[in-house]
């Protein structure tokens, strides 16, 4: 395991620069700038290029994240009210090598307020209609998690709602989906593909009286379909899960919902929550060739926002994500500009016929947004890409887990970088032989690019920047589509 700062592969750095404001060596001012409100949307327009785009890089690098931080000067309480916007760099091709485009997603509830003229939905609306969004199971889908590509339709997703189908070309909203499932209520942020399956796999969790997981199938061709239900104990927030060539992994944490808040609008987002860890943690593994056939256990409470990757290994799932001993990330990811402390790579083990788990560090850094090279995903993996924020100098990662080594990139002071996503070098290039796109913003000059760099080589820094004139605010999660 990666332990030992010392054999860490050499630091590289962008070409020097002055010597930044003192803001810039603020967190707080930092991440307050870098979520603000989209400034100005548009749809595809030619951006700067810097550098050499790679040859074979030809297709559209989607993100999506929160667009509006305020609506009519109320600001709101957590990231996760906020409605989402979705930036796009299109690259190869057509008139110009580099086009850009970033549009908030008009969302029904978006719009009913523009209509009405003030807040109607989230912790910024009067109580009286908090109250009655409360009584009448009311909210707005925000749509501002992650995005799915899927049969070529692209959907931006909010976990605890259907699917907001986009227009690929131009960014204009479209509205909810279904995706042909019967009676679907929500849908993860999360789905995960298993190339050897030709099928994305995705859940939902159902709050209620009588709270499920609900659990689909979607084929890369033909009808999406549900696998199965299972009962939960309680009202929770699943946020990702783990999939293998033979089994779905659920990590069900005890963060609960507290359904009295919920209904009559008792405080903040980020208070609709608790941690309970005397609960602990629940693991639901399902065959995926019999998914009724469910095996669930428990163990000592922990969190986890993100998987990178799961693959078995003779009777054991193993499954490497990033954890937390608890539940303080939640109110870390509202407004405040606090900075947000991130968790331990970490490698857990199952043996569902023993239901017993155990886990251990893969590395001694903190970070966020694991990501892997998604041809191989459901198998083993050698590497995976992180972004670490845990300095005054964010930085992306690589953690070589055959090596045990870990390389870095590290930004300047005041820039902030989002997750790496993977794209092969070409469509049969080795396994990990690829470029890693992360967006990255700059407080010194409140505009965001798009940083390319060699997925094997991130401390050589990127090859090629492609840039906004303008912020792209804090984006979760992307998904690239060849072209």
């Amino acid at each position: 395991m990666v332990r030992h700062p010392a054999r860490m592969l050499p630091t590289a750095t962008a070409p020097s620069i002055s010597e930044p404001s003192p803001s810039l060596h603020d967190d707080r001012a930092t991440h307050l700038a870098y979520t603000s409100s989209v400034p100005r949307e548009h749809g595809f327009e030619p951006l700067r290029v810097e550098g050499r785009l790679p040859d074979g890089l030809r297709g559209t690098l989607y993100r999506n994240g929160p667009g509006l931080w305020d609506l009519f000067g109320r600001p709101y309480s957590h990231s996760f009210e906020c409605d989402g916007a979705v930036a796009a760099v299109r690259l190869g091709g057509g008139s110009a090598p580099a086009l850009g485009a970033h549009r908030v997603t008009q969302s029904e509830g978006l719009r009913e307020e523009r209509a009405a003229g003030r807040p109607l939905y989230g912790s910024n609306a009067a109580w009286r209609t908090r109250l009655w969004n409360g009584l009448r199971l009311r909210a707005k889908n925000t749509a501002n998690t992650a995005l799915l590509s899927w049969q070529g339709r692209l959907f931006a997703l909010l976990e605890a709602a259907r699917p907001t189908e986009l227009d690929p070309a131009t960014l204009d909203t479209i509205g909810p989906s279904d995706l042909g499932i019967e009676k679907l209520v929500a849908f993860t942020a999360h789905p995960r593909a298993v190339a050897s399956h030709r099928t994305t796999y995705s859940y939902g969790v159902e709050l209620g009286p009588r709270p499920k997981l609900d659990v689909h199938a979607l084929p890369w061709t033909g009808p999406a379909r549900r696998l199965t239900r299972i009962p939960l104990a309680h009202n929770v927030m699943i946020h990702d899960f783990a999939a293998t060539e033979r089994h779905l992994v659920f990590f069900v944490g005890p963060a609960e919902l507290v359904i009295w808040r919920a209904l009559f609008a008792a405080g903040d987002f980020r208070s609709l929550f608790e941690w309970r860890p005397e609960h602990g943690s629940e693991v639901i593994v399902v065959p995926i060739a019999d998914p009724t056939r469910v095996v669930r256990f428990s163990v000592d409470a922990f969190w986890s926002w993100h998987v990178a990757n799961a693959f078995e290994r003779g009777g054991e799932i193993v499954v490497d994500l990033v954890r937390y001993d608890d539940f303080a990330t939640m109110d870390q990811l509202g407004a405040s500009g606090a900075p947000f402390e991130q968790g331990v790579p970490t490698r857990v083990v199952l043996d569902p016929a023993r239901r017993t788990m155990r886990r251990d560090a893969l590395t001694d850094a903190r970070a966020e947004f694991p990501m892997i090279d998604l041809r191989i995903a459901g198998t083993s993996h050698r590497t995976m890409l992180l972004a670490s924020d845990s300095g005054r100098r964010n930085a992306l990662l690589r953690l070589d887990l055959e090596r045990d080594r870990l390389s870095r990139f590290e930004l300047e002071p005041g820039e902030r970088a989002s997750e790496m996503v993977f794209v092969p070098r070409e469509k049969n290039a080795p396994i990990d032989d690829g470029w890693a796109l992360s967006m990255v913003w700059s407080a010194r000059t409140s505009t965001s690019h798009l940083a390319i760099l060699d997925a094997s080589r991130l401390e050589d820094g990127p090859v090629a920047r492609v840039f906004f004139d303008h912020t792209v605010p804090l984006t979760f999660h992307g998904v690239f589509v060849p072209s």
